[in-house]
């Protein structure tokens, strides 16, 4: 029986969890508190800072696990490539956990490596770097912690009075050891997809069917499927009828 070692054990977790007993998988679900939701269901429960290395690497070394899942981003993610090289595999990959839980990585990813059109983003440590980003980028304008989950501390800034007040929940709402924030450009949009990957050892990258959200005065008011999409090694795209 695969051990799976799920680092995080909030409700996405429980979820994770019931399905992975359900195939047979035994599941050790971590987090800083006892009795989250994933604990509930799990096989075994860890309870400890999961950006103290040292207890991380104890938790690993204790369990042995098959396979890693990072669920929220208060985690040492650097570890996790150590993790890989020693035949533990994460979930969907080391390099992918530290692009997707960082939001400085995954934006310059996106703007400065792939030279994809973004809304435009400053970084800020001080409140003055933050004064001048937002008189650069306009109002308004919107303002996030540099890691956060579920919203927290995030906010929109509609002129300069609300700044200072932006700033401090931003702060203050930051998850793990990284006291930093972002702040964008305000894009007008009334619409979006999500789009879930799946990766394979031996095969092309599968796509789920795009799922479209429709949104007004930022309440979703319509979500449903459009069309699965497939790239095959080539490069080249597929679009599939969604079923």
């Amino acid at each position: 029986m695969k051990k799976i070692l799920l680092l995080g054990s909030g409700e996405l977790g429980k979820e994770f969890v019931i399905a992975a007993k359900r195939a047979g998988l035994y599941v050790i679900a971590c987090d800083h508190y006892n009795n989250a939701p994933a604990m509930q269901v799990s096989d075994k429960q860890e309870v400890f800072n999961m950006l103290d290395g040292d207890k991380l690497d104890f938790v690993i070394n204790k369990y042995q696990p098959d396979i890693i899942v990072p669920e929220i981003e208060a985690i040492r993610t650097e570890y996790l490539f150590h993790y890989e090289e020693r035949g533990i595999q994460v979930v969907p990959s080391a390099r992918a956990v530290n692009y997707t839980m960082n939001r400085r990585a995954i934006r310059d990813l996106a703007s400065k490596e792939l030279g994809l059109r973004t809304a435009k983003y400053f970084y800020a440590r001080t409140f003055d770097e933050f004064e001048q980003a937002a008189e650069e980028i306009g109002y308004p304008c919107v303002v996030k912690p540099l890691m956060s989950s579920s919203g927290h501390g995030q906010s929109y800034v509609y002129n300069h009075d609300e700044l200072s007040e932006a700033y401090r929940e931003a702060m203050e709402d930051s998850r793990g050891d990284l006291k930093e924030v972002i702040i964008e450009e305000f894009i007008d949009f009334e619409s979006e997809f999500t789009l879930l990957t799946v990766t394979q050892n031996n095969g092309h990258t599968l796509f789920c069917p795009p799922i479209g959200t429709f949104r007004k005065a930022a309440i979703i008011v319509k979500v449903g499927n459009h069309s699965v999409l497939a790239v095959k090694p080539s490069n080249k795209l597929s679009i599939l009828p969604a079923k």
